[in-house]
């Protein structure tokens, strides 16, 4: 199956904006609303801005971050990433859903060994924890 224009756009400017830890280029890839199913927190949120702030946090976190495979089918993309934190490795996959204008609309990010999940879950909370919803208005 063939890749969409809207989807090849959108990976080619996700690779590079995790890779450079672009946020201006990340927030111009997601569109208002996009849903965030986490590991960490258990219910969706809906806020772009502290989806940005997350993402952030989570490319910053994960040491040697590294995407190693795709899934593209229709407007659903699966990206394979590898990592460690605290020396322990970890395995995720991102589950996106891209909309008609190519920008995100829901990401469900999954990721094991439990340990390194843990270890993962506590430094992003502590992440989390230092969102002002102000700022992001500033």
């Amino acid at each position: 199956m063939s890749m969409t224009p809207q989807v090849k756009h959108f990976l080619e400017n996700w690779h590079t904006a995790v890779r450079n830890r672009d946020r201006d280029l990340l927030e111009s890839i997601i569109a208002e609303g996009c849903e965030l199913h986490s590991p960490v927190v258990w219910k969706p949120s809906a806020d772009k801005h502290y989806l940005l702030h997350i993402l952030m946090g989570v490319i910053s976190i994960i040491e040697d971050f590294d995407y190693r495979k795709e899934w593209v089918d229709g407007n659903m993309v699966i990206l394979e990433f590898t990592g460690t934190v605290d020396g322990k490795g970890l395995l995720g996959i991102d589950r996106i859903t891209i909309d008609d204008e190519g920008r995100m609309c829901r990401i469900e990010v999954l990721i094991r060994p439990l340990n390194t999940l843990i270890e993962f879950a506590t430094r992003m909370r502590e992440h989390a924890l230092r969102y002002k919803p102000e700022a992001a208005n500033s």
